[in-house]
């Protein structure tokens, strides 16, 4: 017999068929919606802004993001973590406290983030050389408020196995703050502007990122309320005054690894922002807008599988959570393979199609880029099982470790070589970091995350 509130003991197939298919139907459905709207949205901006502006906009909209991961303090993977945890062991009290606790120091940090870059405003817009964005900062700061609340909500969503509402709603999953309602939301604003002026400018786009964002946080914070006061009664008492502690000690190695995982990804844009033109950082920033095709599959499969790690390694079942997690890197490294192939072979074209000849230019970058996150793919959710079991310090130290390698590299290079030099170097500190990661969670938890085709094979065949 199994503790109240717990699974019962699935084969793979089952639990897949809970997790990975059932809600990975809502996932799969929403992440290409929002995938397609992305490739929309790209088009739409490079039609309203001229490239100086999409420049300006791709360096605002990393600054959103950074500013969101800092001012989330790591609470969305603790949240996750912990919820779904304390769901998988009946202690529906102690998820309410998590619950409560994630969300006041979410309201704190999103007030200090959104203050943070309105101090720091005209500071980053000389440094990128870009007067808009010095004007801009107060809507910056508000979109990067409404993201760290926005996030926070739909990874507490996720702990709770609520994989339809945060999706819908969004949540912060691989460097993305954006649920499907967001997306639809901006895209039509975009396309409205499009069919009745023709153009925008900065500060209107941002105006409208920031409306829907908030939008759809609202409602988000209605639907939670409803959903925690259907949980049921019990598991609190002794349990709760740790919490605290337990929240705040497994949050801030997430929010180090976040960031350096951030700056890894982003680097780069920032250093041929400060260094390069604005229209090649258009270029630029559109190529890597498109890898996003060969990374879907593995950010499919990492909304789902959160729940599914912590709770089965919480309960001790480990051989059959490998099982899981290679099969699932079995799936999605097929499709992931087809879209590497697709952004090698077709990049120029590609490029031409979705924003316009003028971008046909970072070619190059998309196939090289593609490249190296095909590997990220078939090393499966190794860094997702370091921080679901409770070793996000081996996650941090290895992600400060090459994230230092990497933007050393970057910055060396991006002078006598620009646009090639970071990408080399990005790719390079990609792959590196993805295969530590992937012998950390050997050593840590005894468990492969890599793509395991028998493994599939294995739990297709074992009856549900």
């Amino acid at each position: 017999m199994e503790a109240a509130g717990t699974e019962p003991q699935r084969s793979f197939p089952g639990m897949l068929g809970s997790r990975l298919l059932s809600g990975g139907v809502w996932v799969l459905g929403g992440k290409v919606f929002i995938a397609a709207s992305g490739l929309l949205s790209g088009a739409l901006l490079a039609r309203l802004l001229t490239p100086r502006e999409l420049g300006a906009y791709f360096l605002a909209y990393s600054i959103v993001l950074f500013g969101s991961m800092l001012g989330s303090l790591g609470l969305q993977g603790a949240a996750t973590r912990l919820v779904a945890q304390s769901l998988g062991l009946g202690l529906y009290g102690r998820a309410r406290f998590v619950v409560r606790i994630a969300l006041a120091l979410g309201a704190l940090g999103a007030l200090a983030a959104a203050a943070t870059c309105l101090a720091l405003g005209g500071i980053l817009a000389g440094l990128f050389h870009s007067p808009a964005l010095a004007a801009s900062a107060g809507l910056v700061a508000g979109w990067i408020a409404v993201s760290v609340v926005q996030g926070l909500l739909g990874e507490i969503f996720r702990g709770l196995n609520e994989v339809r509402l945060a999706t819908l709603l969004g949540g912060q999953v691989t460097g993305t703050v954006t649920g499907v309602l967001t997306v639809g939301l901006l895209v039509a604003g975009l396309g409205l502007l499009w069919l009745l002026r023709g153009e925008a400018d900065l500060a209107t786009v941002l105006a409208l990122a920031v409306c829907a964002g908030a939008s759809t946080t609202l409602v988000s914070g209605w639907l939670l309320g409803r959903r925690m006061a259907r949980l049921p009664e019990g598991g609190a008492g002794r349990e709760l005054p740790p919490v605290f502690g337990e929240v705040v000690a497994t949050a801030w190695p997430l929010l180090v690894t976040n960031l350096v995982l951030f700056t890894l990804r982003n680097g780069d844009l920032w250093l041929l922002g400060a260094f390069a033109s604005r229209e090649e950082v258009a270029v630029y920033g559109a190529a890597t807008r498109l890898i996003s095709m060969v990374t879907m599959p593995l950010i499919v499969a990492n909304a789902v599988l959160p729940p599914v790690i912590a709770g089965m390694y919480a309960r001790g079942r480990r051989e059959e959570l490998e099982r899981t997690v290679r099969a699932t890197s079995a799936v999605t490294g097929l499709p992931a393979l087809l879209a590497s192939a697709a952004c090698v072979l077709f990049a120029a074209p590609i490029l031409g199609l979705v924003y316009g000849d003028y971008y046909r230019a970072g070619a190059l970058a998309l196939a090289v880029l593609s490249l190296g996150q095909l590997i990220s793919v078939w090393t499966g959710s190794c860094g997702l099982t370091l921080q679901m079991t409770g070793h996000q310090r081996t996650m941090m130290a290895v992600s400060l470790t090459t994230g230092a390698a990497t933007l050393a590299a970057m910055f060396a290079l991006v002078v006598p070589y620009g646009i090639a030099g970071v990408v080399a170097a990005r790719v390079a500190g990609l792959v590196l970091q993805n295969l530590l990661l992937w012998l950390a969670a050997r050593y840590r938890t005894g468990m492969w995350t890599h793509a395991g085709f028998g493994a599939l094979l294995r739990s297709v065949r074992r009856p549900g």
